[in-house]
């Protein structure tokens, strides 16, 4: 496992979980599925390689670096790869409701994982509403930018005001 934590790393420096498959063939090397995990918990024992980490998802096991990907990007990640982008930005929009300090920006779909385009970023505001998450709205700040959020954690004035927050504005 330790001559795949190289190309984990620059995969993981490039927003990219990777299968130790996928690494062994641009390696070229031979890979067992059963060595997987076992190889994997005598890899991280070296707290060299601490920062390498792993998760299960639609039964194949993905790496990457924590150096340069945080959990939460590679959950979405995953879920984007499992096909259920709607259940990743849904959680995501709720988290950042409930710290009670932000709105979900729309324009974080137009950045990785994502990489939605203007009919994408349509698909979602109309799908949302269709799939069970009648906390989730969408409302646009007074810029005429789009945003997110959940009545789980924001009333609809509070997010109004934190989309339409100015750090640079004084106040009396």
């Amino acid at each position: 496992m330790i001559e795949l934590v190289g190309y984990i790393r620059v995969f993981s420096q490039h927003g990219r979980l990777v299968t130790a498959e996928q690494i062994a063939a641009v390696a070229g090397l031979e890979w067992d599925n059963k060595q997987t995990v076992a190889g994997y918990i005598q890899l991280i024992l070296n707290e060299a390689y601490a920062d390498v980490q792993m998760r299960l998802s639609d039964k194949r096991h993905f790496f990457y670096s924590d150096k340069s990907i945080v959990e939460r990007y590679a959950e979405q990640w995953l879920a984007l790869e499992r096909g259920d982008a709607f259940e990743a930005i849904i959680a995501q929009i709720r988290r950042n409701s409930c710290r009670h300090t932000e709105v979900y920006q729309e324009s974080v779909l137009t950045f990785a994982p994502y990489l939605y385009d203007e009919p994408q970023l349509a698909n979602v505001r109309e799908q949302l509403p269709q799939l069970g998450a009648e906390d989730i709205h969408y409302a646009v700040d007074k810029q005429g930018k789009g945003y997110y959020y959940s009545t789980q954690g924001l009333s609809h004035s509070y997010a109004a005001v934190l989309a339409n927050y100015d750090p640079c504005e004084w106040s009396n």
